[in-house]
């Protein structure tokens, strides 16, 4: 079972930047691709006058116990944030019940691929370039 963390507006698509996103939906996904939704995580009003790089520190936090993020669009500050915090994030669109279902069926794939690429046994023209050892 994993913990995926997503950033939607409306609970049907996944539609909103990490970095503008107020809440976070989070749902738990076996390899089978079944999910189910465990509880949606709010910033306190009060932190969302913060600066940008507390709120990301904050959002962060929020997730501390998921092993993915699924988001619209994320900047690489956001995403080194969370890569120090061992969690990864993914770009998707679409459907949520789509993107859950494949990353439960595909989650292990990513997963140790995603941690060989940040060890440094990536090709050195992945393309990914945001773990600072490719280009």
């Amino acid at each position: 079972m994993a913990k995926v963390a997503v950033t939607s507006t409306d609970g049907e698509l996944i539609d909103e930047h990490f970095g503008r996103a107020g809440e976070f939906w989070i749902y738990e996904v076996n390899e089978q691709g079944e999910y189910r939704l465990l509880e949606r995580r709010q910033l306190l009003a009060a932190n969302t006058d913060s600066a940008a790089e507390d709120l990301h520190g904050q959002k962060v936090g929020l997730l501390l116990d998921v092993e993915v993020v699924l988001t619209a669009q994320i900047g690489p500050r956001a995403e080194r944030e969370l890569q120090q915090q061992g969690l990864l994030s993914l770009m998707v669109s679409g459907r949520i019940d789509k993107a859950l279902e494949a990353y439960g069926k595909r989650g292990k794939f990513i997963r140790n691929n995603h941690l060989r690429h940040l060890a440094g046994g990536c090709a050195t023209q992945c393309g990914h370039g945001s773990c600072g050892g490719c280009s």
